[in-house]
């Protein structure tokens, strides 16, 4: 191929992909059942895959024996489309059965059983199951169990923050997690480049322009959303086959289920040798994302009025249909997210919507588009750009994640997105850190709201940017979105606390509620009562409760509660006490490192403190007490973490092909959670309160601040930053 392909060239070329792509590939024959027939075209209609009868079977095999045996029946209705989750429980004398409307339903409803009555909790964090059961239930009780129609588990970030790495086992035991929870579709990008890589060969792309446009494994979040391109690239032939074949067995797995995958399809993304091969195409010039080069960032878009744009959308949906047989009909696509280019119009807008919808309308004709409301709040579209993006996609065929529902609504402020469906989404953490917060009553009260106001509401979704922090919040959303009924947190927390440390005490019951009474009633700092201990007005990293010690030292900063913080040293004692009895419990040790951690910050921050005290005084023998009592509090921190640097490192060393790709593999899951880009673009965004990771990172940092105010320099936060960017940052996070 030249440089200068002709339009009729690439044309020639899209139209021979199918056939190429169907030899390379082959067909899967698992198919979604469903007939669009005399429906209201209006509604939204989601096909589920064809279940298998033995599916909730399989999911309770991979427990101990007991749990099925608890079971003397489980029937579900396959209606072949997603609709309102029901389930119904009951005990008699013969034994307990459940009637459900699909096998997630069914799997939530035994869930419930076991938290109820066997003391039993099974979490993305791990497992509260005992070996042989004890289940405490009355001979007779009735359960009823019923939800919105689209319960949605996905934030494209949690598919590097938490899963970059992951093999088929995290995987399969992540996939029960969610149909225990009730889930009925969840995003499924794993692997895709595989099918892009082949789409991008079959236009002319050298291999040199495949490297040049895909990132390493840590960061295809953000090229799958047009932010980045070519950081820590290549990705491997073997690596792209591995993670095709991974997505295989996970939609496979999420079919039996019925859970409907939600695949990509066509946002506009191009390489740059696409850009100069086909350069008679009109294109977008995306912005550089966050400070990131024009190698790293800085992407292309295909203009939407380009005819071609609608027929790469059209051959990547078949593809797909191709690979995993036709077994969703709902698809992703985020074409502006948080990078979109310049001086764009409400018709450049209008255009790009309908060349996505097209596209994937033309590859599956029963097309609905999930998007992320996320770019409309974070890049400050006006509400006429909203309106004109949003209006040329068919009502019913639009699906909106409205993201961060429960701290900014976007329904309120768009006209409920002028007519097409949404699900309601708890966002809460961003980065994947671990610190402690949430509020229930608040959830309660904005979800409700919305379930009984919004006729285009259709489900509730969770979209964390991270796992593996705050469970007790996640747990209380989906079980609020599978109740009519309200759910006090109060008398709702101590039956969660007693499911997950298979007990139930007077102790354990007043330590949840009073963690509820604090970390999880937080409040806006607007309108916060506990003036004494806030400032007027709180910075962005304040508003998200932000503890400064994980980023790097600074003078006068603050850890801000919501609360007095005395509660903070009885919520230590109250489980030191619990420790006692509960310490060999899988669940109870991420719950007693998370409250010690926040007691250990807070001596943490009073030295600091003190110690700044002492330097501003001239007085080094407080400044040298205070930064070895420092020393001391940094390595408690360290041995008080459940979770471990290690491991992660240990699973994206695994994930590589050779020992070459391992290294490689390494240096992107340290920058990660550092760095995060060759010159700290985004430094300690994804920050992580690890074991290893708070020696060998954090503690540093903070020696060298002591250091620094020791010598007895004036003191200049630039020239420290420069310093501890060099000594500290850049050995440890340098890709």
């Amino acid at each position: 191929f030249s440089m200068r392909e002709p339009r009729c060239t690439l044309m020639l070329l899209i139209l021979a992909l199918l056939p190429v792509s169907l030899a390379l590939f082959g067909i899967r024959t698992n198919q979604v059942r469903g007939d669009f027939a005399d429906r209201d075209s209006s509604s939204l209609f989601v096909r589920t895959p064809l279940v298998s009868s033995k599916s909730v079977a399989s999911v309770l095999s991979r427990l101990p024996k007991w749990v099925a045996e608890e079971f003397s029946s489980i029937e579900v209705d396959e209606s072949g489309e997603i609709s309102e989750g029901h389930a119904s429980l009951s005990g008699s004398p013969d034994g307990v059965q459940i009637v459900a409307t699909s096998p997630v339903d069914a799997l939530y409803a035994v869930h419930s059983y076991l938290r109820e009555f066997c003391g039993t909790m099974i979490s993305w964090e791990g497992q509260n199951v005992p070996k042989t059961g004890n289940c405490q239930r009355p001979t007779t009780f009735e359960r009823t169990f019923t939800s919105p129609k689209v319960r949605y588990f996905g934030n494209p970030c949690t598919y590097s923050y938490s899963f970059a790495w992951w093999d088929w086992t995290h995987w399969e035991r992540f996939i029960d997690w969610m149909a225990l929870s009730g889930f009925n579709m969840a995003l499924a990008p794993v692997g895709q480049e595989a099918i892009w890589a082949e789409l991008w060969r079959g236009l002319g792309i050298s291999q040199e322009g495949l490297d040049g446009f895909f990132p390493g494994p840590a960061f295809l979040a953000w090229h799958r959303m047009g932010n980045v391109q070519a950081l820590r690239g290549p990705l491997s032939k073997e690596y792209l086959a591995s993670q095709l074949e991974l997505n295989k067995k996970i939609v496979k797995r999420m079919v039996l289920l019925g859970i409907v995958p939600v695949l990509p399809t066509f946002a506009g993304f191009v390489p740059k040798e696409f850009e100069r091969k086909f350069d008679r195409l009109r294109f977008l010039q995306n912005a550089c994302w966050n400070h990131f080069n024009a190698t790293n960032s800085c992407t292309a878009s295909l203009h939407p009025a380009e005819p071609e744009f609608r027929k790469i959308g059209k051959i990547f949906v078949q593809m797909q249909k191709e690979i995993y047989g036709d077994v969703t009909n709902v698809y992703s696509a985020d074409p502006f997210n948080e990078s979109p280019p310049k001086h764009l119009t409400d018709s450049d807008y209008a255009a790009m919507s309908s060349a996505i919808y097209e596209g994937c309308e033309a590859g599956n004709q029963h097309c609905v588009w999930l998007l992320q409301s996320w770019t409309f709040v974070y890049d400050a579209w006006k509400a006429t750009s909203v309106r004109s993006f949003l209006e040329p996609v068919p009502k019913g065929r639009l699906l909106i994640l409205d993201l961060q529902a429960e701290k900014r609504p976007l329904f309120k402020e768009f006209d409920s997105f002028y007519g097409h469906n949404f699900v309601w989404c708890l966002l809460q953490n961003f980065g994947g850190n671990t610190q402690m917060r949430g509020n229930l009553g608040r959830l309660h009260e904005n979800y409700r709201s919305a379930l009984s106001t919004e006729t285009g509401m259709v489900g509730m979704g969770l979209t964390m940017e991270g796992i593996n922090q705050n469970y007790v919040v996640y747990q209380y959303m989906i079980d609020l979105a599978w109740t009519e009924e309200e759910l006090k947190p109060l008398e709702w927390i101590v039956g969660y606390a007693a499911a997950r440390y298979g007990s139930s005490t007077p102790q354990q019951a007043r330590a949840w509620q009073m963690l509820l009474s604090t970390f999880y009633t937080q409040v806006d700092f607007k309108i916060d009562s506990w003036e004494t201990e806030l400032e007027a007005t709180p910075n962005e990293h304040e508003e998200r409760r932000e503890i400064f010690l994980y980023f790097r030292p600074q003078m006068q900063q603050r850890i801000r509660y919501w609360f007095p913080v005395g509660f903070l040293d009885r919520l230590a004692n109250s489980f030191r006490m619990l420790n006692r009895t509960l310490g060999d419990n899988e669940l109870f040790r991420q719950d007693f490192a998370d409250v010690m951690r926040e007691a250990i910050q807070y001596q943490l921050y009073q030295s600091i403190q003190n110690a700044e005290i002492g330097y501003g005084l001239g007085n080094k023998k407080v400044v040298k007490e205070r930064c070895a009592k420092m020393e001391v509090l940094f390595e408690q921190l360290d041995q008080n973490e459940v979770h471990q640097l290690s491991d992660w490192l240990i699973l994206a060393r695994n994930a590589a092909g050779s020992a070459e790709e391992a290294d490689a593999f390494e240096r992107q899951a340290r920058n990660q959670v550092t760095l995060w880009g060759p010159k700290g673009e985004i430094s300690d965004y994804a920050r992580k309160e690890w074991a290893g990771l708070v020696r060998k990172y954090y503690a540093k940092r903070w020696h060298s601040w002591c250091n620094y105010l020791q010598s007895g320099a004036r003191y200049s936060q630039a020239k420290f930053d420069e310093f501890v960017f060099k000594e500290v940052d850049l050995p440890f996070g340098h890709l």
